[in-house]
């Protein structure tokens, strides 16, 4: 994991078109749930659409990870966003909204709708969940990787 956090990737013409400035927060929103998260502009995305990384995004004391940190208050799951099933057609089968190869969560390919967040809502993601807690005998995590994806490599890794 490169980044503690992920932003909602949209086209810099549709996002001025909803007066959303880059880094903004805004309420991402599906028929089946909403998530709160930062915007930010790219022309990089076809207009009218919307792209981001999935996964970063972690409950809070997940993976041993300290209750406020930047995975839990900054990143986000499109998994709120998404059905497990595909709608019943022709059938009372149920089908699985995953990728038939991987069995990954569709997460690609549902129609959201971007609104603006109010200038007085709290400026971190949503949904928030209670912090996990530690695991009888789990170690606290060590100190000393704290930072390492973002110092500077060692000289010797540079030659």
């Amino acid at each position: 994991q490169i980044h503690t956090y992920n932003l909602l990737h949209i086209n810099t013409q549709t996002a001025r078109a909803m007066a959303i400035a880059d880094g903004d927060w805004v309420w991402v929103e599906s028929q089946w749930g909403r998530v709160r998260c930062r915007a930010a502009h790219s022309q990089a995305v076809e207009p009218g659409t919307v792209w981001t990384w999935n996964a970063i995004g972690k409950a809070a004391g997940a993976w041993n990870l300290a209750g406020d940190a930047n995975e839990s208050r900054d990143g986000f799951l499109l998994n709120h966003l998404i059905s497990e099933e595909l709608p019943v057609r022709g059938s009372d089968a149920r089908v699985s909204n995953s990728d038939p190869i991987t069995g990954q969560a569709a997460w690609y390919d549902v129609r959201v709708r971007v609104v603006k967040a109010g200038a007085d809502e709290p400026q971190h993601s949503e949904p928030q969940f209670q912090p996990l807690r530690r695991y009888p005998g789990m170690r606290e995590p060590p100190q000393e990787l704290a930072g390492l994806a973002t110092a500077a490599p060692p000289a010797k890794a540079l030659r």
